[in-house]
Formats: C-alpha cells, structure tokens, sequence
C-alpha cells in the first residue's frame, strides 16, 4: 500500500527533509560497501582467520553450509532489529556494522576457495572485478529507475514474499542433494534479487520515517551484498 498520505513517511516530507533521508541513506551504504570491502580484503590477506573460517564452512558438506546459512540468517535479524528498534543512532549504527561483519565472514570462505581453485589474479581480475563493476551497474540503474519513475511498485510485494520462500526451499534442497545450480539457476536468483532490490528501493523512497535513514542503508547494502554473491557464482560458473 502506497504510504504518501501518511506525514510520518519521508515520502510525505518537506523537501528539504526528503533530501537529508537520502543522503543520510547512500552515504551509509557507500560507506558500508567501503567497510565492507577493506575487512574482506584484509580477512583474505590473513591465512591464519581465513583458512578455519574456511574449513568451518565448507569442510562439513552441505549439512554444515545449512548450518551457516542458518547462523547468517540469526545474525541479520539481530542486526535487523537493532538497526530499526535501536533508541540511539550509536545502536542502530552498531546494527549495520555487525551485518557488515556478517556478510564477511560469510563472503571471505567462498573467496578463498575460489583463490585456490583460479589463483588470487585471476579470482580478482576474471570474477570479483567483474561482478563488483556489473553489480555497480545494476544497481544503480534499478535505484535510478525507482527515483526517475513515478512507478509504484507495491505489486511487487505478493511476488517478493512468495519467491523468497521458493528460493529458500531450493537452496536447502538442492544443499541436501550436492546438486549444482547451475548457470541458469544463477541467473534465475540473479533476476530474483534484482526485483527484491527494486521493490526494496521503492519502500526506502515511498514508506520509511526520516529517523530510519540507518535502517533503509541495512536493506539496501543488504540486496547489494547479495546481488554481489550472485554475480561471483555466475562469472566463477562462466570460468569453469
């Protein structure tokens, strides 16, 4: 439902009001993507954090990544609720920095392996690169097309909820039974995101208080990170 008539939504604020939300807001994720960067970087470079942190992932079959997954998903909704029911700035801040520390650990062991398997230049010039630039771009031009469009995009919400559930029970099924994705399953999640990031965008700009610029920064470094985990499992697929 479309919020406009409610005066507590920025949607329905003044200008000016509408302006410092959305600076406030990308200005959290730009600094949560460059946070987020430098500790994956620096938690690749130290063998001694990331090779157990791999073991641990990965070293107990896919019972063991269910068990990850798990613990992700735990971890997000603790930083969840901080973000958005913390009293103070400091504790909805603390929120966003723990899911940036969550999203690397979880992204560190997959990097790893994949630097193992293609070699560090390779892993960044043919596959991380790559998907970090195509990432860039898809974003941006689905945050570009909520802001430019006067498109109301609540449809998107049945198809959102009811895909998430399709997409968790895919994961763990096909976790359970060793099958690979595949190219085309990659791509299938890779569309499914980016109408999550899409319908996201639009609840940021359309339904979100003033006071809530820390928690629509979570969601949407959040579909990011996501979109980004993607795209390195389509471009490491495209390398084998």
């Amino acid at each position: 439902m479309n919020d406009y008539t409610n005066p507590f939504v920025v949607a329905a604020a003044a200008p000016a009001t509408r302006a410092d939300f959305y600076r406030k807001t990308y200005m959290l994720v730009a600094v949560a993507c460059a946070v987020f960067g430098l500790l994956l970087a620096g938690t690749l470079a130290t063998p001694a954090l990331v090779n157990p942190l791999t073991r641990l992932f990965f070293g107990s079959g896919g019972f063991g990544w269910l068990l990850v997954l798990g613990g992700f998903w735990l971890i997000s909704m603790f930083a969840n609720r901080l973000a958005f029911g913390g009293v103070s700035t400091g504790t909805q801040l603390a929120g966003l920095g723990v899911y940036i520390v969550a999203e690397v650990l979880l992204f560190a062991p997959m990097l790893n392996l994949l630097m193992i398997q293609f070699g560090q230049d390779a892993m960044i010039s043919e596959i991380v690169a790559p998907a970090a630039l195509s990432t860039l771009l898809l974003a941006g031009g689905l945050t570009a097309t909520v802001f430019m469009t006067k498109t109301d995009f609540s449809f998107l919400r049945a198809f959102v909820s009811i895909g998430f559930f399709v997409v968790l029970g895919a994961v763990i099924l096909l976790t359970l039974f060793g099958t690979g994705i595949g190219t085309w399953g990659i791509i299938a999640l890779t569309a499914f995101i980016s109408v999550v990031i899409l319908y996201q965008t639009w609840m940021v700009k359309t339904q979100f208080r003033p006071d809530q610029h820390v928690g629509a920064a979570l969601i949407i470094f959040s579909g990011i990170a996501t979109l980004f985990w993607y795209l390195i499992m389509l471009f490491a697929e495209r390398r084998d």
